[in-house]
């Protein structure tokens, strides 16, 4: 399987979650199932006077189109693959409303000042989406009192 990123990012967090990347299954009949393996998550700007957190979560979304995001090509990690028909958005403006009630796969808190870096210890662990049109997985952050830019990278198979 051909392995693939996308580099999200969010120009600023708040107390409600926003949006830094989404992948998802093609709206055509090539939709494949995809499979995060790794993520990496963390600030980009000074941080807060107070130390503070960023929660991070990944959950199952139904429909990529439901928020206003820059949509973006992912990236091949191996120029020799093909590309893929994964759909992803990066900077969401306006949150997606298709998010699955009850379906965080991953949800951890960061210390502003730290990176995260989280790889599946093996196949079993990795967050799948179904090859269903538009269902895929949304990262998203959130913090109280952190409301500068952030980064975010999905790493995927598909």
């Amino acid at each position: 399987m051909p392995y693939y990123a996308v580099p999200g990012s969010q120009s600023t967090v708040s107390s409600s979650y926003k949006t830094a990347a989404l992948v998802s299954a093609a709206t055509s009949g090539t939709a494949r199932r995809g499979k995060v393996f790794e993520v990496m998550v963390g600030a980009t700007a000074n941080p807060n006077a107070t130390d503070t957190y960023l929660q991070w979560d990944i959950s199952r979304i139904t429909a990529s189109g439901a928020g206003a995001y820059t949509s973006w090509t992912p990236t091949s990690l191996d120029p020799a693959d093909a590309a893929t028909n994964t759909l992803a958005g990066i900077n969401a403006t306006a949150e997606a409303t298709t998010i699955t009630a009850n379906s965080s796969l991953w949800n951890v808190g960061v210390n502003q000042r730290g990176t995260l870096r989280w790889v599946a210890a093996q196949e079993s662990q990795y967050m799948i989406w179904p090859a269903t049109a538009s269902n895929g997985l949304i990262l998203r952050g959130l913090s109280t009192t952190y409301t500068s830019a952030v980064s975010a990278q999905l790493t995927f198979q598909d």
